[in-house]
């Protein structure tokens, strides 16, 4: 029951729920109906179930506190499930796209039924109130994996309007129509995966934080009082937590709880600007010492 009173982790098994009901619809109607955009539409389903259970373990092991193996932390583990989750969708979109491009080869043809539509229009209602609950869970908790699990909802959302489009198609005259949406879900599953990989091998490989909230810090910093100046900011995510380190200047004639007292009240301010679990570490030195020192 703790495991349910984790936002985090009660909306991605909410979404294990739905994925499990769409992907046994999309592959039974699929299959008998002889939709390959459904069919493909349900691997994407299916790997969106995949991706939960992989964001499931990210967020339970990243949860555990900092111990001597890992003195910052556990946080890494949520970042290596976010990688997981967009290496899933390469690996999908990938197999999608030669499915769809070989059934259009052979010249395979389906029409858009009710059952087909039914499923698809439910997936695109389903999904999309999928992606848009965790997106918003995502940026409460500062989580790069839900975020990506949100987009991965998305995706699979998208997808089922192109089985819809695909099947319009199909009935206006274009006998491949359905292939042809089956190919345009194996674009945009690719898409989503670039996007989330990129964003996690920027974190895995030590990126800073954006701009935006690298001039948070920084105000944050210049408006405490005693502070001369700041120098050697360096920033960090590391899952949902944010590292923070940088070297302030004060007046070397005051004392060295004073000094404290200023570095405390940065950490505070720092903590402040900035979302999520965000840890600080402030070098104290004296005004006009040579900052290479």
């Amino acid at each position: 029951m703790a495991g349910w009173r984790d936002e985090g982790l009660r909306i991605t098994l909410i979404g294990v729920g739905i994925n499990l009901v769409l992907t046994g619809l999309k592959f039974g109607v699929g299959f008998l109906s002889g939709s390959m955009a459904l069919v493909a539409d349900g691997v994407h389903s299916l790997s969106d179930l995949a991706t939960d259970l992989v964001v499931i373990g990210g967020l339970r092991l990243a949860r555990r506190p900092a111990d001597r193996s890992h003195a910052y932390g556990h946080g890494k583990f949520e970042t290596l499930a976010t990688t997981l989750v967009a290496l899933a969708l390469v690996a999908a979109g990938g197999w999608l796209a030669w499915e769809a491009v070989t059934a259009l080869l052979r010249g395979g043809t389906s029409a858009l039924g009710p059952a087909i539509a039914g499923v698809a229009t439910m997936s695109v209602l389903a999904k999309e109130w999928l992606f848009q609950a965790t997106r918003g869970v995502a940026r409460r908790m500062r989580s790069s994996a839900l975020e990506a699990n949100a987009w991965h909802h998305r995706s699979d959302a998208l997808s089922s309007v192109a089985v819809l489009c695909g099947g319009v198609v199909a009935a206006l005259g274009f006998a491949q129509g359905d292939q042809a949406a089956a190919i345009a879900v194996a674009v945009l599953i690719g898409w989503a995966a670039v996007k989330i990989l990129r964003k996690a091998v920027y974190e895995l490989t030590e990126g800073a934080l954006s701009e935006a909230e690298q001039d948070k810090v920084a105000r944050a910093i210049t408006g405490v009082d005693g502070v001369k100046s700041w120098h050697k900011l360096q920033t960090r995510s590391v899952g949902r937590g944010v590292f923070v380190d940088v070297h302030i200047e004060v007046d070397p004639t005051i004392s060295v709880q004073d000094s404290h007292g200023i570095a405390s009240q940065v950490e505070q301010a720092v903590r402040g600007a900035l979302s999520g679990e965000v840890s600080v570490a402030v070098h104290v030195e004296p005004a006009g010492e040579d900052k290479d020192a």
